[in-house]
């Protein structure tokens, strides 16, 4: 009988939560991916607007790790306009050191995994895809070449701090909360939800990640600005990050330059 909504789905195919988590598995899995992340930002204070663009091209290879970046952060005129970073980080031993060139300089450091963590795009895009929910498909795109099913979903106020840890945003937000009671179990309630979209190719792999942070950004603004009572407003006018990654599983190989494995050792 089908009463109570008994009947067995007619139809077996899965869910978009369930497409999400297996491409979000497949990628975890893959041993080596090529990614692109753009993050861009706009501020206005005292009708002073300040745009802040990163762009990093990054190879990483899981196992033993090892991982390139090319990082080109553009500032602005009024901030010094354009850095470039090379970096590269590889582990031996299970001790994790990290390589950077700043100004024709190379440095190397000995770092925790954690603070790695931070550039790792398997790691990142898990934490966001975890704190994602609401899915539903938004059609059919071409990302890198290929048809991709695109997916949009939300991620809302108590995932927020992992996604914000993840990302890096908070970064420059921590000090001005030190002088304020807010913290940040409480911080996140009544924010704006956070936009995400997914596209997910024929392979299942996650070719394409979007989230636009930028209304959930000028809540936290003002509710920051409001707490420590701060005279100036602060316009949070773009918040954006977008990933593309390719190569899973066949990344294009790379040694460290000798030069930056020679280099001075930091403390």
């Amino acid at each position: 009988g089908g009463e109570g909504g008994e009947t067995p789905q007619e139809s077996t195919a899965p869910t978009p939560e369930e497409v999400v988590k297996a491409a979000e598995n497949n990628m975890r899995e893959a041993t080596s991916i090529e990614s692109n992340m753009t993050m861009d930002m706009a501020m206005t204070s005292d009708g002073q607007t300040v745009n802040m663009k990163t762009n990093m091209d990054m190879i990483s290879f899981t196992d033993p790790m090892k991982l390139k970046m090319d990082m080109t952060m553009d500032m602005g005129e009024q901030l010094g306009g354009t850095q470039t970073i090379q970096f590269y980080a590889d582990e031996t031993d299970g001790a994790m050191t990290m390589y950077m060139n700043m100004m024709g300089n190379w440095y190397k450091q000995n770092v925790p995994e954690e603070q790695l963590a931070q550039y790792d795009t398997k790691e990142n895009l898990s934490t966001y895809l975890d704190s994602s929910t609401g899915f539903t498909e938004a059609g059919t795109e071409q990302v890198n070449g290929e048809d991709a099913t695109k997916y949009d979903g939300v991620i809302t106020g108590s995932q927020m701090n992992e996604v914000l840890k993840a990302s890096g945003a908070l970064d420059d937000l921590e000090p001005m909360l030190a002088g304020t009671d807010l913290d940040a179990a409480t911080i996140y309630e009544d924010l704006p939800d956070i936009k995400m979209s997914i596209w997910i190719n024929a392979e299942q792999y996650p070719v394409k990640y979007e989230m636009d942070m930028t209304d959930m950004m000028q809540g936290l603004m003002s509710k920051v600005m409001t707490t420590a009572q701060a005279e100036q407003e602060i316009t949070v006018d773009a918040m954006k990050i977008s990933m593309t990654n390719k190569n899973f599983n066949n990344a294009a190989d790379f040694e460290i330059p000798e030069e930056a494995k020679n280099a001075t050792q930091m403390q």
